[in-house]
C-alpha cells in the first residue's frame, strides 16, 4: 500500500507550519518529509531532529559527509541523490561526493575519518567503533561532536528507512544526481 505524498494542500493542519518552514530553507517540502504531512506529531518530529541536527557545531560540508555516508552505507537510492544536491549547496567538493557514492572515504583527512565514524556507527549501531571514534578524535573532532554525529546518523537512518520501505520517487530537484549502487560503484 502506498502511503499520500501531502502537499501543503493535503497535510494536516497541524502540519502546515512545519511543511511551509521546509519550504522556506529549501524551496520545497522533499517527499520525504511529506509522506509524514498526515501525521504532524511524527513529521514535527523528524524535523525537530532535523533542525537539531542543522544547529550542530559540524559545517554545512561535514554534515553532508555523515549524511551521504550514512544513506550509501544503509544503500538509500532517495536520500543518496537528495544529499548529493544539497552537497553542492554546502560547498562539499565534488570529488568527496563521487566518492562517497562509489562507497568510497572522501581524500580529506579529516572528512575522511568523519565519514569512517559515521559508517561505523551506521553498520555497529553504536557498538565496535572505539577504532573510529579514535581517529574520528585524532583527526581534531571533539569529543561532543561524537554526540552531534549520532544524530546526524538518527536523522538519516529515520529518513533513509522511509525512504527505502515506501520506494519513494526522487523530487524533481534530486532527479539529476539518481544513484544506482552498482552502477555508480563501477
Amino acid at each position: 500500500m502506498k502511503l499520500a505524498i501531502h502537499t501543503g494542500d493535503t497535510a494536516a493542519a497541524q502540519s502546515k507550519l512545519t511543511f511551509d518552514a521546509i519550504t522556506d530553507a529549501r524551496g520545497f517540502v522533499p517527499n520525504v518529509y511529506a509522506v509524514y504531512g498526515g501525521l504532524p506529531d511524527a513529521l514535527n518530529g523528524f524535523a525537530g531532529l532535523s533542525g537539531a541536527f542543522g544547529a550542530s557545531s559540524l559545517s554545512p560540508a561535514e554534515r553532508e559527509v555523515i549524511q551521504l555516508a550514512v544513506s550509501v552505507a544503509n544503500q538509500c537510492q532517495y536520500c543518496v541523490a537528495g544529499h548529493t544536491a544539497f552537497a553542492a549547496e554546502a560547498q562539499l567538493d565534488d570529488a568527496h561526493v563521487q566518492a562517497m557514492r562509489k562507497g568510497l572515504d572522501p581524500k580529506d583527512v579529516r572528512l575522511g575519518a568523519l565519514a569512517r565514524f559515521a559508517r561505523k556507527l551506521t553498520s555497529e549501531r553504536g557498538r565496535n567503533c572505539a577504532q573510529a571514534y579514535a581517529d574520528f578524535l585524532d583527526a581534531g573532532y571533539a569529543a561532543e561532536q561524537a554526540l552531534e554525529v549520532i544524530i546526524g546518523v538518527a536523522n538519516k537512518t529515520l529518513s533513509n528507512m522511509t525512504a527505502n520501505l515506501l520506494d519513494l520517487p526522487l523530487d524533481e530537484a534530486f532527479a539529476p544526481y539518481a544513484w544506482n549502487r552498482i552502477a555508480d560503484a563501477a
